[in-house]
């Protein structure tokens, strides 16, 4: 029944998509909010002219980081006359509009780049990979959006990747980003209530498969 329940939970979990990001010991460390004390960490990286000929990742400093940015060679320019770009994560205050299709689930973060004064955007056809780590007792059907100064817009796809409640975007744009939760709320260990529904099922029927099986084992010692 154990089996069978593992499996039943398997084939819920099938299909997430995007590939492990995270490759640590998922922890459920708590999840450090905007305000608090200690509060979530950002993050700041210089790079040099040949670092950004190279493929990056940029992480916050917690344990499992709850934000990280990952680019590709050309997808940053130093501005004329400079040699760097430096590239930030910085949690912020959420803003004053609600998204319009759930619940900010989470900090949001600043996602920006800078060099010579100026600040700096992806190029074209370069887009950065944004992932974001929701609270261990999130919501379900998590999205990642990004706010563009007036309204909040998801984005075309989220993917589940890492420990369970990471998640990542491709977006051709730097911003605010936070997840926003469009359901109901899963449990520490990320079971959802699909899940538990599933767990329920698949566990009955082995009882009753269990029962028929001992039924039939009576009936023949009777007939021996």
């Amino acid at each position: 029944m154990a089996l069978l329940s593992l499996l039943a939970l398997a084939a819920v979990r099938g299909g997430s998509g995007g590939p492990p990001l995270y490759d640590g010991i998922c922890t459920s460390a708590p999840y450090p909010m905007f305000g608090a004390n200690p509060g979530p960490t950002s993050v700041s990286q210089t790079y040099t002219v040949s670092e950004l000929a190279m493929s990056q990742v940029l992480s916050t400093g917690e344990s499992v980081p709850l934000a990280q940015m990952i680019f590709a060679e050309g997808s940053f320019t130093p501005a004329i006359g400079a040699s760097t770009v430096t590239v930030s994560i910085t949690p912020v205050k959420p803003p004053a509009v609600k998204p319009a299709d759930g619940t900010v689930d989470g900090n949001v973060y600043a996602f920006s780049a800078g060099s010579g004064g100026q600040e700096m955007s992806l190029a074209p056809g370069h887009p950065a990979t944004i992932v974001l780590s929701a609270p261990s007792s999130g919501a379900a059907q998590p999205g990642i959006e990004r706010f563009d100064g007036s309204r909040w817009i998801p984005a075309p796809k989220t993917f589940q990747s890492g420990c369970g409640t990471t998640f990542q975007v491709a977006s051709p744009t730097l911003g605010l980003f936070a997840l926003v939760g469009k359901g109901a709320t899963v449990s520490p260990g990320g079971g959802g209530q699909g899940e538990g529904a599933v767990t329920l099922i698949v566990t009955a029927a082995g009882f009753v498969v269990l029962a028929l099986f001992l039924g039939a084992v009576r009936v023949a010692r009777r007939r021996l």
